[in-house]
């Protein structure tokens, strides 16, 4: 009789749960790109400046046709440096950047995307700007350091739906619970045994 009061409330609160989560689901429908870029030098003497990471951007937007870029994770490398990116900067924040991600060529505006990193950056407060010249020149940044360069992302990679995910913990809780009964039903069991 406990097992099925224990079950009934495991149940109803596994429906609660996944409830709660699809409910909010369409609203944070993200993509991740994993991108990277490399500019080279433009000077003899100066350093080419390279990234790689993961861009996380909101579902398409058909009408524009792009994805608005909402998180961004990674690296960036300059002068030998390796500096964390420590996150994304808001539209307008840095370089007059939009944060769009076009789906067909060029992948960036000329306004770009602007993050920030835990070293210096491009102005020496770690803000980094990246964009599509207005010239149709190229990748770059917006550091007077560097020439354009290349510019990639590779096609989303599928995000964990959140009903796959919270099917998962509830299966799992709902294992752990029912091995834990066994584990306590069998002690009682052999304790049984040793008094009679």
């Amino acid at each position: 009789m406990e097992l099925v009061k224990n079950l009934g409330i495991a149940t109803v609160s596994a429906v609660i749960g996944i409830t709660c989560v699809g409910a909010s689901s369409p609203a944070q429908a993200v993509q991740l790109f994993d991108f990277q870029y490399s500019f080279p030098s433009y000077q003899a003497n100066g350093t080419a400046i390279s990234a790689s990471g993961t861009l996380t951007t909101t579902d398409l937007d058909p009408i524009n046709n792009n994805y608005t870029i909402t998180g961004i994770t990674g690296t960036r490398t300059a002068q030998g440096i390796t500096e964390t990116i420590i996150g994304l900067l808001s539209p307008g924040t840095y370089g007059i950047n939009d944060n769009f991600l076009n789906t067909s060529t060029p992948l960036l505006t000329k306004n770009g995307f602007s993050y920030l990193v835990s070293g210096s950056g491009e102005d020496g407060n770690g803000n980094v700007n990246v964009f599509y010249s207005s010239l149709d020149e190229g990748y770059s940044e917006l550091s007077s350091n560097v020439d354009y360069g290349s510019f990639s992302v590779v096609t989303p990679r599928p995000v964990p739906e959140p009903y796959t995910v919270s099917g998962s913990l509830v299966a799992l809780g709902f294992a752990w619970w029912t091995k834990r009964k066994q584990a306590v039903a069998s002690q009682k069991q052999s304790h049984k045994g040793i008094y009679l």
